[in-house]
Parts: C-alpha cells; structure tokens; sequence
C-alpha cells in the first residue's frame, strides 16, 4: 500500500475531489466510490444530502464525476473509496465504514487502506490537506508529478503542520 499526502491543491479550496478525481483520468469511471464521514460545504444535490442516516453515498464513477463536475463541493472531511465495479456494495458493508475524523491510523509509520476491498482512498482531512492511499504505485506516482509539494511521511504533516498550513490559506487573497 502507497500513501501521499498532498498540502497544496491546484483549486483555491481543500479539498476539490473532482480536482483529485481528475489527476486520475479516466481511471476514475472504472471504479465504484463510497463515500463516507463527510461534512462539505454545500449540499446541493440530493444524491449528497447532509443529513445522511445511512453515513455514506455510492456512486458510478460516472455519477460521481458528473456531481463534482455540475457543482464545486469543497469536502472537508470524509473518505472517497474507490472499489472495482466486481464488488457488490453489500461486500463492501461487512467492513466498518472509513471514516477520517479522529483516525490515528492515517499518522503511523505503516498504514492500511480502512477497507482491505478498496484500491484507492482520498482522505479530505479537516480543510488542510488530502490523504491519498492507494494498492497502486503508478496512482500515487500520479498525484505525486501533479502535486509536487507532497509527502509520503506523515510526521511532516502534524497538528503543528496543520495549523501552519491552516494561516498560510487564511492569508491567501484569492481564499477570503
């Protein structure tokens, strides 16, 4: 398993998963995306509402490229799994839903995708940077040539980090 953690997006908000989805490419719309534990911006369509009893959205790749495209949802938290379109969404559902807020486990040494089904997971963390963790190389190299400020070690992007990066967005012209 590969990790990034990308601290500067190309968009004027953290964090753009339709900017994130097309560093994938077409790649995106072969998968199936779940996604789970997000608070966003807005709410403008349905298909992501903000009182979500179920905790989680399912999209065709397709589906979730054309909401992201028709409407700028900035998540601030959440996770985007990625899983191939072979797997059932009840497959999926006997593991625990990710979730971002509060994982410890995104900072250790040695870190796993939440669902061992998923090849890719985009991590909206708090407005401050993105996780990406992903069973491909070539997927993280990717984001890596996109975003070249990224780190693969999670002790450089600590609490103290964050909240560097928290005043550096705040004193950006193009934010306020």
């Amino acid at each position: 398993m590969y990790r990034l953690i990308i601290g500067k997006m190309k968009n004027k908000f953290f964090t753009n998963l339709g900017e994130a989805l097309d560093v994938l490419g077409d790649e995106a719309r072969k998968y199936n995306w779940l996604i789970s534990n997000y608070d966003c911006n807005i709410y403008p369509t349905e298909k992501i509402p903000m009182n979500n009893d179920k905790f989680f959205v399912w999209f065709s790749g397709d589906e979730l490229i054309d909401i992201l495209r028709e409407h700028e949802i900035q998540f601030i938290w959440g996770v985007a799994t990625a899983y191939t379109k072979d797997i059932p969404l009840e497959e999926i559902l006997k593991y625990p839903l990710p979730f971002a807020d509060g994982n410890p486990a995104f900072w250790e040494a040695e870190t796993t995708m939440q669902n061992p089904l998923a090849d890719i997971e985009l991590v909206p963390w708090d407005s401050g940077f993105l996780l990406v963790f992903s069973k491909s190389k070539e997927f993280i190299e990717k984001f890596a040539k996109e975003y070249p400020d990224s780190s693969d070690d999670p002790a450089g992007y600590s609490r103290d980090r964050w909240l560097r990066l928290t005043k550096e967005l705040s004193d950006r012209p193009d934010i306020k």
